[in-house]
């Protein structure tokens, strides 16, 4: 039996006996109604911490009103099965499914209608705005006739007592419930952030300026991941509102927002284990602790700070234990009972209309202005295919300026922008990239705390297909869709010599394979121009010398036309066929490499004394 089998079979069983246990310990009488409905209330706020790390962890983004989607989800799950429900007849057991999805699909219609404006803010402003949500919710309920207004909402059914006489039969059946939606919910969030989505939802929070410069439509996945986490808390305010008897809008003000804020920063941010057993600890805890009443808030608050000092980042970090394999050995098993076989279907190749004479880019007249300044200005430039060609100036000369507006980091005040034929200024970075610009930074923007491996997939993102609901079930087109990118990613990586670094944390690289791995993930969406900004920064002569060679390979072996900034001269003159001179956001100068070494403007820009400029060049070159 290999590791990998052995792991499915022990997420199995532990799953399995974890119930089984709880299952005989209530029926036995060891855990009585009280510690049972602890539990219930533990798998709850389990759902609403790992609903919550989809935004503050995977995300990246500061939530602080997540307690008001569930509040939107219970009020209206109980009002549906009080009300609606049991006026058409309908029994428990058939209404309780249905007003818990009705109370997700609110909750998660009210995180789009917030999200779509509170996510274009960051930090502090979004998190301002989610706590205003939470508040205003609270207040709307608190004056609404039919949630009960400021007395709650009344009469509710309890799981507890509606699905038989027998008291225990129906307290099994209730945890049996929320149990198995727990795991549902947590193995939704976990295939999900191993899926395609979920990678492009983590890039955002590694670095939201590179994931859109790889083809990455950031406020979309954020959108995609607020809503979701408003889904599955939308579930648990079902779950609460008919663990008891009443609804008081109270219970879902700040501090509970708070609360279950604390609980994922405690577990790990980006952790959904660390979410849970955060979660069991934090519900269990103040109850054990009840006998020691005077003590309890001591000991508590020493809990905290000990964790803060020996573990800030959680008490998981970004470490996972994964029922991941034990969903793909599930697929594989009913594939083989289906006789369908595994299907690997490879990311398709984007097809470039290229014509010979004619630039692959160019610009025309191209500038932007800041106010008064004016940053850059009639901005020429033209690429022909399989070219290489060097952009160069001194600090502060506009060049990464050229590449921000080249990208649509910046929107062009003057001037045109034309890729394959088809003008391009105005578009957004994300469909820049998709039409075949890529580039790198000239500060390294790796996701840091992703493999290599999964920064490369990342930017195959645009040439998949499968939908988000496909990546959580982990369907036939999702899983031959993710081993066709894994294939295609490691041959990149093998290209750069890198494959026995594919399972490697990015942010743990030497800095020379880190700008490797860079130049490797933008030619991973398959452009047609490679922008690369310093590319050799920090480098010494002889990773410089290899990473000539590498351009020259990536120019040949991938049919791209190449934009380098570089202040190493010796690099430039020794690869570029044609150089862009830049100063003062102007170009002065333009010709091959011989041509701009002895020009006089060039020295110039430079040094500002020819003679000395002169010899300076000289000797680079």
């Amino acid at each position: 039996m290999n590791k990998k089998t052995k792991a499915i079979l022990l997420n199995l069983f532990a799953v399995i006996f974890l119930f089984l246990t709880v299952v005989i310990l209530m029926s036995t009488g060891v855990l009585n109604n009280y510690l049972s409905n602890i539990l219930i209330t533990v798998l709850i706020t389990i759902i609403m911490t790992t609903s919550l790390n989809v935004t503050t962890g995977l995300l990246g983004q500061l939530a602080l009103g997540h307690a008001g989607f569930m509040a939107i989800g219970g009020y209206t799950s109980a009002i549906l099965t009080k009300i609606v429900l049991a006026d058409l007849g309908f029994s428990f057991g058939l209404s309780l499914p249905i007003s818990l999805i009705a109370g997700g699909l609110v909750a998660a219609l009210f995180g789009m209608l917030i999200g779509i404006p509170a996510l274009r803010l960051e930090g502090d402003y979004l998190a301002i705005i989610t706590l205003g949500f939470g508040e205003i919710i609270r207040v709307v309920i608190e004056n609404m006739e039919i949630t009960g207004g400021a007395a709650g909402l009344t009469r509710i059914t309890r799981m507890s007592r509606a699905f038989s006489e027998d008291r225990l039969t129906s307290s099994i059946v209730q945890f049996a419930i929320v149990f198995w939606i727990t795991v549902l919910i947590i193995a939704s969030i976990f295939t999900l952030g191993r899926s395609r989505h979920g990678r492009a939802i983590i890039s955002i929070r590694e670095n939201a300026i590179a994931a859109e410069a790889t083809g990455i439509p950031t406020t979309r996945y954020k959108l995609l991941a607020f809503t979701i986490a408003a889904f599955f808390a939308g579930i648990a305010g079902g779950l609460f509102a008919h663990q008891t008897s009443i609804l008081d809008a109270k219970a879902f003000g700040f501090n509970k927002s708070i609360e279950y804020l604390v609980m994922v920063v405690l577990g790990g941010m980006g952790s959904i284990t660390g979410s849970i057993i955060a979660s069991f600890v934090l519900v269990s805890l103040p109850e054990m602790l009840r006998g020691l009443a005077e003590y309890r808030l001591v000991i508590y608050s020493l809990l905290l700070i000990i964790m803060m000092l020996f573990r800030p980042s959680g008490l998981l970090g970004t470490a996972e234990f994964s029922l991941l394999t034990t969903w793909e050995a599930l697929e594989r098993f009913f594939a083989r009972i289906f006789k369908r076989e595994a299907v690997t279907r490879m990311p398709f190749q984007p097809r470039y209309d290229v014509w010979e004479g004619k630039p692959v880019l160019e610009t025309h007249n191209l500038g932007i202005s800041f106010g008064g300044l004016k940053a850059a200005q009639n901005i020429n430039i033209r690429l022909m295919n399989n070219e290489i060609v060097g952009l160069i100036g001194p600090n502060g000369a506009g060049k990464t300026t050229v590449f921000n507006l080249l990208t649509g980091v910046y929107i062009p005040t003057e001037g045109d922008v034309v890729l394959l034929g088809k003008p391009i200024q105005g578009k957004i970075t994300h469909e820049i990239a998709q039409n075949g610009i890529s580039r790198t930074f000239q500060n390294i923007r790796l996701f840091r705390s992703m493999s290599a491996l999964d920064n490369i997939k990342v930017a195959f993102h645009s040439r998949m297909k499968y939908s988000p609901m496909s990546g959580i079930l982990r369907n036939a087109q999702c899983l031959s869709e993710e081993r066709g990118i894994d294939i295609r990613a490691r041959e990149l990586l093998r290209v750069f010599q890198m494959e026995n670094d594919a399972d490697t944390i990015a942010g743990s690289l030497p800095y020379g394979k880190q700008r490797k791995l860079e130049i490797c993930r933008a030619l991973a969406s398959n452009p047609k121009v490679l922008l690369l900004d310093e590319p050799a920064a920090g480098m010494n002569p002889s990773e410089t010398a290899e990473l000539m060679n590498t351009i020259k390979l990536i120019r040949d072996q991938f049919s791209v036309a190449i934009l380098l900034i570089e202040h190493d001269m010796k690099l430039v003159m020794g690869i570029c066929e044609r150089i862009y001179v830049l100063n003062y956001g102007q170009i002065i100068a333009h010709g091959k490499p011989e041509e701009i070494r002895s020009n006089p403007e060039v020295i110039a820009a430079y040094l500002g004394q020819e003679q000395t400029a002169q010899t300076e060049v000289n000797q680079h070159a």
